[in-house]
């Protein structure tokens, strides 16, 4: 990708880190509020201290950018519904005000699949068919109004492009595994029911390689793409693997779905219980076709990276004292006042 200059917002964190590291030889720039966690010289990428929630930074940092990749965001369900809108939608606000300052040919919006979460299940689910009424949960809301936003703001002066992972799993996650490895370390990962619901996934490279096509398509504004393991199987069969091949103990059955979503939304886990214990298989033909999307990183070989992963870490324990507390309220305090208030 020579001759383009790419501004990655979330390069610290588990998709924006991998995508930064697979840039090759684009003229790369980052964002991010911590420029320590940044090794610029063994990355080779120029590093500007904002977020999300500072305009002037995202501008300062986007101009003379050709391309924007924005894969910053609220991972955890649990996050406070206060710090979703702030950092999702207004975000997404300043990220596009900022682009077309900069005069930046196009923005391609790491968005997910729970952009349709809720209480069903979504089996060959196209990008097109939408939940009947609002997603499930105040994340799931708040990613898809920032996805509205980013998709319907392009045209002939910003082209945008929206990516669609699911279940986004490999080596560097710092998002999911964590936690999934401190719940294997208490006796094993808890499946709903016997675990027979589809769970569609993602593996990193995967992403990554989709992200880089993104970039230069033709033919692909102002769309969305479900991005997707070739891999069709069930929450038992992918936790049993990953848990073999971590050395983690064998899945537990779990309490059926109908008396787990009760009990999920008493305790506040109910956008989690939906995203393992529902089916999810998604029509990812779309990317194929328009974004040359061809997955070829076989389900084994994604664990034996994994899992190499996992040791260089230090093993389980290590991984899961990776685990971060999800966001509150005050986390956006700095932007909200900024902005004048709520």
């Amino acid at each position: 990708m020579r001759g383009v200059r790419v501004l990655v917002l979330g390069a610290t964190g588990f998709i924006g880190g991998a995508v930064t590291r697979r840039l090759g030889d684009a003229d790369v720039r980052v964002l991010c509020r911590d420029p320590s966690k940044i090794d610029a010289d063994a990355l080779g990428v120029e590093v500007h201290e904002g977020d999300l929630g500072d305009p002037k930074s995202i501008a300062a940092a986007a101009a003379g950018c050709t391309h924007v990749i924005n894969a910053a965001g609220i991972v955890s369900p649990r996050a406070h519904a206060r710090a979703l809108k702030w950092t999702h939608v207004a975000g997404t606000e300043n990220l596009i005000n900022a682009c077309r300052h900069a005069n930046v040919q196009r923005l391609v919006f790491m968005s997910c699949t729970d952009v349709t979460l809720d209480n069903h299940d979504r089996v060959h689910w196209g990008e097109l068919k939408p939940v009947p009424g609002k997603p499930f949960g105040a994340r799931a809301q708040s990613l898809q109004l920032a996805e509205d936003l980013a998709l319907s703001a392009s045209d002939d002066q910003l082209e945008t492009v929206g990516l669609r992972p699911s279940w986004v799993w490999g080596p560097g996650d710092t998002s999911r595994l964590p936690g999934l490895c401190a719940e294997a370390l208490s006796g094993g990962i808890q499946l709903v029911g016997g675990g027979k619901n589809y769970l569609a996934t993602t593996y990193i490279d995967h992403l990554v390689e989709a992200t880089l096509s993104a970039l230069t398509a033709e033919d692909c504004a102002g769309r969305a793409f479900h991005i997707m393991d070739p891999v069709f199987q069930d929450a038992r069969d992918y936790f049993a693997a990953l848990s073999e091949a971590l050395g983690m103990p064998k899945p537990r059955d779990g309490k059926p779905f109908a008396i787990a979503w009760p009990l999920a939304r008493m305790r506040g886990g109910a956008a989690e219980l939906l995203q393992r214990g529902r089916s999810s298989l998604f029509d990812f033909s779309n990317a194929c076709g328009k974004l040359d999307y061809d997955p070829q990183v076989s389900f084994e070989q994604g664990l034996s990276a994994l899992a190499a992963w996992v040791q260089e870490q230090g093993g389980l324990e290590a991984v899961a004292a990776l685990g971060k507390e999800p966001p509150g309220a005050s986390a956006v305090d700095r932007q909200v006042a900024a902005a004048g208030g709520d």
